[in-house]
């Protein structure tokens, strides 16, 4: 790669194609429907993809959600979970959204051989242990991942929780909020529109009131 040499009098030709959708902005959505236990489908979603964060949904669907794919389409549905062991080397931006996840799960469940989730925007491990267990969560940090109590500990407990001015952070939080006892009030979700300005109006829509 020391020469590169482009033949001129070129031109681009037109085409028509979805852009396909980002399973890291979809993970929040598949774990809401898993810690709720409700059904959800998400367009614009491709399994064929190579985003490799959609290997969080064969996580969920290992956890006890059932799914369902098609070419243009996933459709979630929760059912009672169950801890497991989750190598999230390949997919670290999705952490704080099965650590949310895990606490809803029955038995014990291992994230691990994550340990560049501490080189976030946060620390992402230490921080999600903080944050769940101001719940009532019941974690164990290690040096790369988490182990998470779940179900056993108790249902959390709606609470006052900081996002740390991590995108990610808050909207896992959000989550942790839907399936909790009480009110949850994040300090400042300012930081969401670094990735997803219209995370909560999406959430708010696809929430019974």
């Amino acid at each position: 790669f020391k020469h590169f040499f482009i033949p001129g009098g070129q031109h681009y030709e037109a085409f028509a194609k979805q852009v396909p959708g980002d399973f890291s902005s979809a993970t929040f959505f598949l774990c809401a429907a898993a810690v709720t236990g409700s059904a959800l489908t998400l367009k614009g979603l491709d399994m064929n993809d190579s985003q490799g964060d959609k290997a969080v949904v064969y996580m969920l669907e290992k956890m006890g959600c059932v799914i369902e794919t098609g070419s243009n389409y996933i459709k979630i549905e929760g059912h009672p979970l169950k801890g497991c062991e989750l190598d999230l080397n390949d997919t670290p931006d999705a952490l704080p959204a099965l650590a949310v996840t895990a606490c809803f799960a029955e038995g014990e469940t291992r994230i691990f051989n994550v340990p560049q989730a501490r080189m976030k925007e946060t620390d992402r491990i230490t921080v999600m242990k903080e944050e769940l267990e101001k719940m009532g969560a019941a974690i164990e940090e290690l040096h790369d991942g988490l182990v998470i109590k779940g179900r056993a500990s108790g249902v959390l407990n709606g609470t006052d929780v900081s996002g740390h001015g991590d995108h990610r952070i808050i909207m896992a939080l959000a989550i942790a909020a839907l399936a909790s006892r009480g009110k949850t009030t994040i300090d400042d979700i300012s930081a969401v529109s670094i990735t997803f300005p219209n995370f909560f109006e999406l959430l708010d829509q696809i929430c019974i009131q």
